[in-house]
């Protein structure tokens, strides 16, 4: 099941709603969407929005934070039903060297269970090393409908929110890129 990670509307800075994203996704035969809108501007009403959505996919509701001792640094919280999924973003954006992915991982203020090794869907092979001790992530971190599609993981088919962020935590997907 194809599954995107990383996905903006207009309840923050992406430019469509929450409808027309997952639709975008559902064409392309997605499984399951992460709506990541930034937390400090997101509209309100941004849970009950997503909980409405009358997809067909599973639409998980998460949120990109700001971690401020790291200026600027994004994380990605996605929530499940018990289950919440940490994600150290683009770390490519900041050229962060190895070394540094691997203190912000020590110094999170959570668990961060995977890192993104794409920058807006592009592959940024350098952060696909065992030297970072968590799994690896593709996301197109999608603000547009162009942007639709770039870079996704593929876990096994599941309805559950729980059993997807446990296969993320685990290791148990795959790699995809346009």
């Amino acid at each position: 099941m194809k599954v995107a990670l990383h996905v903006h509307t207009n309840l923050s800075d992406g430019a469509f709603t929450p409808e027309e994203m997952v639709q975008a996704y559902a064409d392309l035969g997605f499984g399951a969407v992460a709506i990541t809108d930034h937390a400090f501007m997101l509209k309100p009403g941004f849970e009950d929005r997503l909980r409405k959505l009358n997809s067909g996919l599973l639409v998980l509701p998460g949120w990109e934070l700001d971690w401020e001792p790291w200026h600027y640094h994004h994380l990605l919280r996605i929530q499940g039903h018990q289950e919440t999924l940490h994600v150290l973003c683009h770390p490519r954006a900041y050229f962060l060297e190895i070394a540094k992915v691997n203190e912000r991982l020590r110094s999170a203020p959570m668990t961060i269970d995977a890192v993104e090794v794409t920058l807006r869907g592009f592959y940024t092979q350098e952060y696909n090393t065992p030297q970072i001790p968590v799994p690896k992530i593709a996301s197109d971190d999608a603000h547009d409908l162009s942007e639709v599609g770039r870079a996704w993981i593929e876990v096994p088919k599941t309805k559950s929110p729980d059993r997807l962020l446990q296969a993320v935590k685990a290791g148990d997907f795959s790699l995809g890129f346009v």
